[in-house]
């Protein structure tokens, strides 16, 4: 009799960490180049001889959407976005790590970095940096960064064969865990602009909504169960 409680209860779960994704999302909704995530959930089928088989929801993981986000005009002479498939390599304390958001400031030693003072590199794994004496920045198409007397440098920016290897680590950088990012060719960057979050609210919300239904479906499911157990035990006859 147990077996459509732990079934129900299965479901909860999954519904849970969809419900914690979703959440996620919509909280990001305006964090720039924000890139939702959706879970995955198999059937799980318990077969054991002599048993009914039962099936239950097993929480696979989840995949990120990748789908480029809107790109915005922002104005700001150290605001790059990223056209295509690709990343910023970014120095941090725990290690090189990527980014979309391309959001970006002088230190005072003119060192070029995000919000958090993280470093931005170059193609050759130095920091970037320019001559704060000179207010005029540009970035080309290219990754190429050119201040007021041609002072140059190229920006590193990258892809991985397969984006979904990235795990976040928070403030919209990705820690690749040990995989190798290659060129990203065909990559251009959008000086002044920044990328939006990707998040459809329309469908989180929708997704939000169906998520609520069907756990409390589910908790129908285990009431009614609960409910038989507890009329199957006042039926039994009392042991004298």
């Amino acid at each position: 009799m147990e077996n459509a409680v732990a079934i129900g209860l299965s479901q909860q779960m999954a519904l849970k960490r969809w419900l914690d994704i979703t959440a996620n999302n919509l909280a990001n909704l305006n964090t720039t180049a924000f890139k939702s995530e959706h879970p995955l959930f198999k059937e799980f089928l318990f077969n054991k001889v002599g048993a009914t088989e039962m099936s239950f929801v097993e929480d696979y993981g989840s995949y990120r959407n990748l789908q480029e986000g809107e790109l915005s005009h922002t104005g700001r002479p150290l605001d790059v976005a990223i056209s295509g498939e690709g990343y910023f390599s970014i120095e941090t304390e725990q290690g090189i790590r990527y980014t979309r958001n391309g959001s970006f400031r002088l230190d005072p030693e003119g060192n070029i970095v995000t919000i958090n003072n993280d470093f931005l590199l170059d193609e050759t794994g130095r920091k970037m940096s320019v001559n704060v004496q000179f207010q005029e920045i540009t970035f080309a198409p290219d990754g190429t960064v050119t201040t007021g007397p041609g002072q140059t440098q190229k920006m590193e920016i990258v892809r991985f064969e397969n984006p979904q290897v990235l795990k976040q680590v928070g403030d919209g950088l990705y820690d690749a865990e040990g995989f190798t990012p290659v060129p990203a060719v065909g990559a251009a960057l959008v000086h002044r602009m920044l990328e939006k979050s990707n998040v459809q609210p329309i469908l989180e919300m929708t997704a939000m909504i169906d998520i609520m239904r069907a756990y409390q479906s589910a908790q129908q499911l285990i009431d009614a169960e609960h409910d038989l157990q507890m009329k199957t035990i006042e039926e039994m006859p009392a042991v004298q």
